[in-house]
């Protein structure tokens, strides 16, 4: 379900778009390695030796945890029923790590042509777009913490993690959005609610899939910000930005935000795509030429 038409401007694809409530998404995991070459795993660990040193007396944190990268993806009906809320989005995934994460997706783009995105690690990320109760649009502008799109206009979150993985196989992709939200911003998930996954796309900058997600919350976005001052994992952004959940305050906004990442940009098109149709998404999309 690639979308083409008028899509040009935007710095993703989109894989899947709609409104998929907790029951309505899957997450099955298949434990073969990624597929690789000793060609491509060597250059993968040179990658990654070369970001280890550029981290050394900077603030970026660098370590190798065990992530989940995207297999395979597809919308099903559940219950023979016909219309969008029988639809089911079912995600395959597979085990991988950051270290192959940074030598491929993030800083070895160069190997695509060569071997293809299907050998590329691919960690699902897995953030969120917040609608305050003031009705606006809340992200997190990024800090120099992070090991890449610093300084950027993100989503909040971070990615699936082998230990979103329970000790029954099942994979619970709310759970790793909804951890993320309280490290990052002192949410509890109790208080995400209208909680949906919207859909996936994969950035045409680093090819990276991201399933992305909406919630409403009974904040103001000043009280957000409050929250987030206050938040464990508050570092990882430099400040909370805001735009109003009005159709013609989205593309204003991506011009005028300074740096921001295809996520945000993605994110920002799903949600006015599901708020307002394709009589808005198409229009603007062509403004962004």
């Amino acid at each position: 379900m690639i979308m083409s038409t008028g899509m040009g401007a935007l710095p993703f694809d989109i894989l899947a778009c709609g409104w998929f409530r907790p029951d309505k998404v899957r997450v099955r995991f298949d434990a073969r390695p990624r597929p690789s070459t000793a060609e491509l795993d060597a250059a993968i660990e040179a990658e990654w030796q070369r970001q280890l040193r550029l981290a050394q007396g900077t603030n970026r944190v660098l370590f190798n945890g065990e992530l989940l990268r995207y297999v395979g993806h597809a919308i099903q009906r559940a219950g023979g029923g016909s219309g969008a809320d029988e639809e089911v989005f079912e995600l395959t995934v597979g085990p991988t790590c950051y270290r192959d994460f940074v030598g491929t997706n993030l800083f070895g783009g160069r190997h695509l042509s060569k071997y293809g995105w299907e050998m590329f690690s691919n960690a699902v990320g897995t953030t969120a777009t917040l609608l305050t109760v003031d009705n606006r649009i809340c992200y997190g502008r990024r800090s120099d913490r992070v090991s890449f799109h610093a300084a950027h206009v993100h989503t909040f979150g971070g990615a699936l993690e082998a230990a979103d993985r329970a000790a029954d196989g099942s994979i619970d992709a709310f759970a790793s959005v909804a951890r993320e939200l309280t490290e990052e911003l002192g949410l509890s998930r109790r208080e995400l609610s209208e909680f949906a996954c919207v859909g996936m796309i994969r950035d045409k900058e680093i090819h990276q899939p991201e399933m992305l997600f909406e919630a409403r919350l009974n904040l103001t976005a000043d009280e957000l910000y409050r929250r987030w001052d206050e938040a464990e994992a508050c570092d990882e952004h430099d400040d909370i930005v805001s735009l109003a959940n009005e159709p013609d305050a989205i593309v204003p906004f991506i011009k005028s935000c300074g740096l921001i990442a295809p996520v945000a940009i993605g994110a920002l098109f799903l949600h006015g795509r599901l708020a307002w149709g394709e009589e808005w998404f198409l229009p603007a999309a062509d403004q962004l030429n």
